[in-house]
């Protein structure tokens, strides 16, 4: 027999401060099964070690280790999982653990602290990890797809600013401007990179100076809309988003972009016009779905407005 095993058993259950009649209704067998079990001169049906390991709040593994710990319940023994691997699915099964604490109210103010600790350590890893496919991304090279190459560039800035390095960005961007002035997305990108940092009159100025040198960027004229909306300089917005439309018909996300500021400004019949332009311009080029979405959605808007 597994005398180790035994001693573990009732080491968990004084840990827990059950008795070994709560044991056995616990875990529906006799009170002289669960005796046994920690005198070693039985074991348990393999089929109902799981269930001894939730009790105790421990891996089935850690029923037979000398140091094994009962947590103060599954879920935080599942997140004291996560905390040491990092892996997504111990993240999921700690995660349902914690919602089933609060679902069953069975929840300590210990547990909600945990548990917020859990998104805390989860959201530091998703940003680490983050970071890591963007860099995986631009180390592809430019030359592989030039526009997808500088779309990760400001997503990975995005995700910088939401951790406090708004500043850094801007820096960033500044001096490959320096370098690089005759590329026309490094001056979006610190356009942008002022636009997420609320510079906005920065991101004005640094827009009016491009576009003397690049009157032929749809992208430009795209993120120009976006700073002039919010210097609420409407009808120059709307001259750039029309723009980049012009200079590039699968510019469609200047649509979107008119169509929210219409709605900003309480124009709402401009707002079904510009998304009826939008299911046009998928029809003309064959993308039934995506007209057929759209055109939803346009409905939608009439009926919400009156129109």
């Amino acid at each position: 027999m597994d005398f180790n095993f035994g001693n573990n058993l009732k080491r968990l259950r004084l840990s827990k401060k059950y008795t070994q009649e709560q044991v056995a209704e616990k875990l529906n067998v006799s009170s002289k099964a669960v005796s046994r079990w920690e005198c070693g001169t039985a074991m348990p049906d393999v089929m109902l070690l799981p269930e001894i390991a939730r009790l105790y709040c421990v891996t089935v593994d850690e029923l037979y280790k000398d140091k094994s710990i009962a947590y103060e319940n599954y879920a935080q023994k599942l997140m004291a999982v996560y905390e040491a691997t990092q892996n997504q699915d111990d993240f999921i099964e700690a995660d349902k653990e914690f919602e089933q604490l609060i679902r069953t109210g069975n929840f300590t103010m210990n547990d909600m602290c945990m548990y917020a600790i859990l998104y805390q350590q989860h959201m530091s890893y998703c940003k680490n990890k983050d970071l890591e496919l963007f860099e995986k991304g631009l180390n592809m090279g430019e030359s592989t797809d030039p526009y997808t190459y500088h779309w990760i560039e400001r997503q990975k800035m995005t995700l910088l600013a939401n951790t406090g390095n708004s500043e850094k960005n801007i820096e960033t961007c500044k001096k490959e401007l320096t370098e690089s002035s005759e590329d026309v997305y490094k001056h979006i990108n610190l356009i942008f990179a002022y636009l997420i940092a609320d510079k906005t009159e920065n991101a004005y100025k640094t827009f009016k100076n491009a576009e003397k040198k690049f009157n032929d960027s749809a992208l430009l004229f795209a993120f120009g809309g976006d700073v002039c909306k919010e210097l609420q300089k409407y009808d120059e917005a709307f001259e750039c988003w029309n723009k980049a439309i012009e200079l590039n018909l699968n510019f469609t996300a200047a649509y979107g972009s008119k169509a929210r500021c219409y709605e900003d400004l309480g124009d709402y019949e401009n707002v079904y016009k510009t998304w009826c332009e939008k299911v046009n311009w998928y029809e003309v080029r064959g993308y039934k779905i995506e007209a057929e979405e759209t055109r939803k959605y346009a409905k939608k808007l009439k009926e919400k407005y009156g129109i």
